[in-house]
């Protein structure tokens, strides 16, 4: 199997991962990392890509700027564009996924090979994964991580009205992206019971989508236990050694008694993650600052005025009750860790001095912190909202409490510290069973098991007819021709049933589309009245739609691409004003992107194409003129055209230009004919076209036969098609 895991936001690397740099950059990061690497090692995977976003900003290191990025034997880590090169917040990348639609398509294709299957991580790249899915006809997973209708309840509940959370959030576009998800979703993976049972709660799930509990693995390797340093001889990587010395005299920067048994916190600065509460237990409590010190590690942080809003005011309000509980000299907030090797010592040194972790959030999803901590020896009090409920009853390694009542979380934390017996058994279990319960080789093993199923399988919503979804059978393809199709398809009856034939006898490695001013309805119309089935590809609207096979699947990406500066209200402002230029009225002419004209008859073209020009400078708006059988304009956008289309489709598809042969007759084909295609000019063409024969820079053929006779003389002219048997003699 060939795996495509896809996680759109965050700064994602194979070394060093920024856990903790902004809300983009959480445990989402470390699990499709891990899961990638891991799944890559097993018996049965060809190959895994891990597929992000590609960023090019001083802000950031330079590594997120490289396309590849290996990470292990088999696995990737595969950067595209999306969005600009700027690091963006993950809100912010919605209007631009379409485009990454596009990358990741081409990406593949030029890889000469499809995916088993697509597995979007979080609603954005749960979008982008059930596109591509669709396109390869490959079983489409999907793991949400967070979802947008337990955070508006949550948001609401601060404050935040509805308008605010779309505004800021986009949220009710996320809950609508990931109630698509869940609608044409293979397999839906989630990490536990609690997010199965509540967090899905309000949302349709079809009666058969299959769901499956999966929890994550844990990075043994890492997270080895705290006691292994007492073992003789101790095989430890050197760089955990460094980390160990560097995070004990950080600590020691804040306490003045380090020999104390350590509570450690590790969270993100979110007030959702409540580390008020912890502040706050320890600070009214005068056992626990007694008999241990506090450590907060809240992200990782330079200048705290510069920080978001929500960051700042947690790293705040920790600072101001450090003062109010005067906890000097007893609790520690250092500004910087590195999650690679940092994190782990931090996780052992507390359980060597016999402490504890706390997470105190107010709900946790999963609880990954938890299992960390577990897995070096060290037990935890969590909250019992979510997953920490799995965790407990798996590896009895900790307690879950209520966290918002103050004394209950004092209690939790009181018992582990002052029970050795307690202490001493969940920090045995949670370095046993989590091995048991929360490995990556436990995970993949079930993740496979259930992608056998699906493999090989029609997706949950299957191209209508049997036929292939466009992706497979345009994967397939080494040439392509297109044409168009009034006086050129079409003209001649007795050619175009021999044309129909060379494209049905060569429809294993050759495609075959249209290009049109007319609409989509129209096209359809014509070429069922001539029985044309064998269509891959529509080009209509003068190039400002593309469709796939006889499902007429819309090619979203080409879509987002063209609304770029297109302004459709200014152009019909500033064309309304001249007197020679009529709005075409009958149906379907005016598209989204497409506003057509008549010039009327007897008007100079010449001047009115001036005109019309200075009038669409002067309204300061970015487009594109066709001007066809004098007598027709369309204005597109500054990106449309037959011709750009053309070139659209095969970078999109990996099929070199000079493999796709374009044919037409009239002004309106012209941009599709010229440059590195294989131009095909009917004999029966208009005037517009001459010029073209004087062309010395563009690969076109001057057809003898009219209509689709001429395109079969350009077909073999090019060599796309053989030349015809000559009789023995």
């Amino acid at each position: 199997m060939y795996i495509q895991l896809i996680s759109i936001h965050g700064l994602i690397r194979g070394e060093n991962v920024e856990m903790g740099r902004d809300a983009d950059t959480g445990g989402q990061v470390r699990y499709v990392l891990e899961l990638a690497r891991s799944l890559s090692q097993c018996p049965g995977v060809e190959a895994v890509d891990l597929c992000t976003r590609r960023i090019k900003d001083k802000r950031v290191a330079s590594c997120y700027a490289e396309e590849i990025e290996e990470l292990a034997p088999r696995c990737r880590l595969v950067r595209l564009p999306c969005g600009g090169a700027r690091y963006l917040r993950k809100e912010r990348l919605w209007p631009f996924l379409d485009d990454y639609v596009d990358a990741l398509i081409s990406f593949t294709r030029r890889e000469g090979r499809v995916p088993a299957v697509v597995h979007g991580h979080y609603a954005d790249a749960g979008y982008v994964a059930k596109e591509v899915a669709a396109a390869f006809d490959a079983p489409f997973v999907f793991t949400g991580h967070s979802l947008g209708k337990p955070k508006l309840e949550y948001l609401l509940q601060e404050g935040w009205t509805r308008q605010e959370a779309n505004e800021v959030l986009n949220i009710e576009h996320r809950i609508s992206v990931e109630q698509d998800c869940l609608a044409v979703a293979d397999l839906l993976i989630v990490s536990t019971r609690h997010e199965r049972d509540q967090q899905y709660r309000e949302y349709q799930r079809p009666e058969d989508l299959r769901c499956e509990v999966i929890p994550p693995g844990t990075d043994l390797v890492r997270f080895f236990p705290y006691y292994e340093y007492d073992l003789p001889s101790p095989t430890i990587d050197e760089r955990f050694k460094q980390a160990r010395v560097r995070m004990a005299a950080e600590l020691g920067r804040f306490h003045f008694n380090p020999t104390k048994p350590l509570i450690l916190a590790l969270c993100r600065p979110d007030r959702r993650k409540n580390i008020g509460a912890l502040i706050e237990a320890f600070g009214e409590s005068k056992e626990l600052q007694a008999i241990a010190n506090l450590a907060v590690f809240a992200g990782i942080r330079d200048n705290i005025e510069a920080m978001p809003d929500n960051e700042q005011k947690v790293l705040t309000d920790m600072l101001l009750a450090m003062d109010r509980y005067d906890l000097y000299g007893k609790m520690a907030i250092p500004k910087d860790h590195s999650s690679e090797f940092d994190v782990p010592e931090l996780y052992r040194l507390a359980a060597a001095s016999r402490g504890i972790f706390v997470n105190s959030a107010f709900i946790e999803l999963f609880g990954l912190t938890a299992i960390e901590a577990s897995a070096t020896g060290l037990p935890f009090v969590a909250t019992a909202d979510g997953g920490p409920q799995d965790i407990v009853e798996n590896c009895h390694s900790g307690l879950i409490v209520d966290v918002r009542d103050r004394q209950a979380l004092t209690e939790a934390m009181l018992t582990l510290l002052t029970d050795q017996n307690v202490w001493r058994e969940c920090s045995t279990n949670g370095v046993n069973l989590v091995r048991e319960f929360y490995s990556w080789e436990t995970h993949c093993a079930r993740y496979l098991s259930c992608l056998e199923d699906l493999v090989g399988t029609p997706a949950t919503a299957p191209v209508a007819g049997g036929r292939p979804a466009p992706g497979r059978r345009l994967a397939s393809l080494n040439s392509l021709l297109i044409t168009d199709i009034d006086n050129t398809l079409l003209g001649d009856d007795e050619a175009l049933e021999q044309l129909k034939t060379i494209i049905h006898d060569h429809r294993h490695h050759m495609g075959f589309g249209v290009a049109s001013g007319r609409a989509l309805e129209l096209v359809l119309e014509v070429l069922a009245d001539h029985g044309i089935q064998e269509i891959d590809v529509i080009i209509a609207a003068v190039g400002a739609e593309i469709y796939y096979n006889q499902d007429h699947v819309l090619d979203k990406g080409w879509a987002s691409h063209l609304r770029s500066k297109w302004h459709p209200e200014r152009i019909r402002e500033a064309l309304d004003l001249l007197p020679f230029l009529h709005l075409q009225q009958e149906p379907h002419t005016q598209r989204e992107f497409k506003i057509s004209y008549d010039l009327e008859d007897g008007h100079d073209a010449d001047a009115a194409l001036a005109a019309i020009h200075n009038a669409l400078t002067g309204a300061k708006t970015a487009y594109s003129l066709i001007f066809s059988h004098g007598t027709f304009v369309d204005i597109l956008p500054h990106r449309a055209s037959k011709g750009k289309a053309v070139r659209y489709l095969a970078g999109k598809w990996n099929i070199p230009l000079e493999r796709v042969a374009t044919a037409g007759d009239s002004g309106n084909d012209r941009d599709m004919l010229i440059g590195q295609t294989a131009g095909i000019v009917v004999g029966n063409h208009d005037p517009e076209l001459a010029s073209l024969r004087r062309s010395t820079t563009h690969r076109v053929y001057f057809a003898q036969a009219h209509c689709a006779g001429g395109i079969i003389e350009g077909l073999r002219h090019f060599g796309f098609v053989e030349q015809p048997e000559t009789a023995c003699r």
